[in-house]
């Protein structure tokens, strides 16, 4: 149990330990920066392509910790693994949203404090603006239509908030923490006694098309926290697990994702 707590928080950690320009990468592969204004913080975004369908990618829960009893003070990861996702969809219109207070600097830090990246980082204030992040988001790129796609914490938050809207169609989840008061118990950690958690919305959710992709080498969230989700439901027909093998939870998941969104995106 030792050994397993330690490697959560040097995972967690570790990926923000190399140096990583969001600007640079966003100029390279084609995405405006665009800083979303909500009601309590300012929302980074990097969007690319108009369409009436908009794919958005929410970002993990970054560095939120520096130990096991220090938090960061400041989540923005090194390892943005849906900002690298996003990169390669190939969808016409793309957006990547960070989670409140990653990837920002100066006045944008505005309301930003450590709760919001460990017990509280899927509060009430968290998901209202990122909901209207998306709203806003629409009318830029002239969306109808949603697909949100969410890694590790993200994936909390994309069902989270598809639980509030009724224009997301498809809400896909990579190594996604679906169901945090199983994910805390099962590692011996305080409970997000803050946070909504995204297993309370599983009933309302189940109409909605989902695709949940875990890896048997993920240590960080295993295969057991979607499944925890799933069995909230009376209903699972539209949702899918799809379990893919040699990924452990901060890899490149680039490598395995895009295939599966592929053969999503041939069946709608």
């Amino acid at each position: 149990m030792i050994f397993r707590i330690g490697l959560i928080f040097f995972l967690f950690v570790f990926s923000g330990c190399t140096s990583f320009s969001p600007r640079l990468f966003a100029e390279q592969h084609g995405f405006l920066e665009h800083i979303f204004v909500a009601d309590t913080f300012d929302i980074a975004g990097y969007m690319r392509g108009k369409s009436s369908i908009l794919r958005v990618y929410f970002e993990g829960d970054g560095k939120a910790w520096l130990n096991r009893r220090r938090p960061s003070t400041n989540p923005t990861p090194q390892n943005p693994v849906s900002f690298y996702l996003a990169a390669v969809d190939t969808n016409p219109a793309v957006l990547y949203l960070a989670r409140p207070c990653q990837f920002v600097e100066g006045p944008h830090l505005r309301s930003c404090s450590t709760p919001f990246w460990t017990s509280a980082r899927f509060s009430e204030p968290v998901i209202h603006d990122l909901n209207q992040a998306l709203d806003q988001a629409k009318s830029l790129v002239g969306a109808k239509i949603l697909e949100l796609v969410g890694y590790s914490g993200g994936g909390a938050v994309a069902l989270l908030l598809a639980a509030r809207r009724d224009d997301v169609d498809l809400v896909v989840t990579i190594a996604g923490n679906l169901d945090h008061d199983y994910w805390t118990r099962y590692h011996h950690v305080s409970p997000l006694r803050d946070s909504l958690n995204p297993a309370d919305y599983a009933v309302q959710n189940q109409v909605i098309k989902q695709v949940h992709i875990v890896s048997t080498e993920d240590l960080i969230i295993p295969p057991s926290v979607s499944q925890s989700y799933l069995s909230k439901m009376n209903e699972t027909s539209m949702v899918r697990i799809v379990t893919v093998h040699g990924v452990k939870h901060m890899d490149d998941w680039s490598q395995v994702v895009p295939s599966i969104l592929k053969k999503v995106d041939q069946h709608k």
